[in-house]
């Protein structure tokens, strides 16, 4: 993340904390969205304004640490984050990146898939409804809506000649 990326603002696929919050759940939400959807970051020392206002440097590690365990112990199925730091303006930021996941539907495990999964919405991670639960778990598993068989339906190998 550079300065001219900080002006730039939060959007759909950046979102700012002055610091790491103390529950992680807070932005867990956010970590889980981004996988659910087209990835993200957190950078952590910057506030609303987009003022960079950094992290102490002797803690940097420690808060790298935190990010990475939490991901691991709170988030199914596994999330592997890019969490690294740089200076800018003579402060210390943290960045955590997720990239799109593959094994969707990502969720908090302590909430269970149906009420733990979340989608990035502009710029906000809202929960998903069934529906976007199904289409999650379908892309997970490689297919989509139109490849489902309906085995309700009997197949009639006459009407199916006649659309073609």
């Amino acid at each position: 993340m550079t300065l001219e990326e900080i002006k730039s603002g939060e959007s759909k696929n950046v979102e700012f904390k002055v610091k790491l919050p103390d529950d992680s759940k807070k932005y867990m939400k956010t970590i889980v969205a981004y996988a659910n959807t087209s990835g993200g970051k957190i950078i952590i020392g910057v506030d609303d304004t987009r003022n960079i206002v950094g992290v102490e440097p002797s803690s940097v590690f420690q808060i790298m640490d935190k990010i990475a365990n939490a991901i691991s112990d709170m988030c199914a199925p596994q999330i592997i984050p890019d969490v690294t730091f740089r200076t800018i303006q003579g402060k210390c930021i943290v960045q955590i990146e997720i990239y799109p996941g593959q094994n969707r539907p990502y969720y908090i495990r302590s909430m269970g898939k149906e009420n733990g999964t979340y989608i990035r919405v502009a710029g906000t991670s809202r929960p998903v409804d069934e529906a976007i639960l199904k289409d999650l778990e379908y892309q997970g598993a490689g297919k989509s809506y139109d490849e489902i068989v309906n085995v309700e339906i009997d197949y009639d190998e006459k009407q199916a000649l006649e659309l073609c």
